[in-house]
């Protein structure tokens, strides 16, 4: 995947051999900056309100969203996740 991103939006394209092309509004391309960056999830949310001037739990709820729908088209991978054992010794 590819990003291009400006102050005005991000476009994401899909390189896995689709071509897809997925638009990001302003707010989207300032935390996809934060998230690239290795900022967390909260830490952006807390970036883009005080950016925006509105309620963090606003915007955590749409990163959220959002992260959700870029998972479900694999154009976003959570890496550094501890795994949990599931064997018991």
């Amino acid at each position: 995947m590819r990003a291009t991103v400006t102050d005005d939006g991000a476009m994401l394209l899909d390189l896995r051999g689709r071509g897809r092309w997925y638009a990001l509004p302003a707010s989207g391309a300032r935390w996809w900056r934060h998230l690239a960056a290795g900022a967390t999830a909260d830490q952006a949310a807390e970036a883009v309100a005080a950016h925006y001037r509105i309620d963090p739990t606003r915007v955590r709820a749409d990163i959220q969203a959002m992260v959700a729908d870029l998972l479900s088209r694999g154009l976003l991978e959570i890496v550094g996740r501890k795994r949990r054992r599931w064997w018991p010794w």
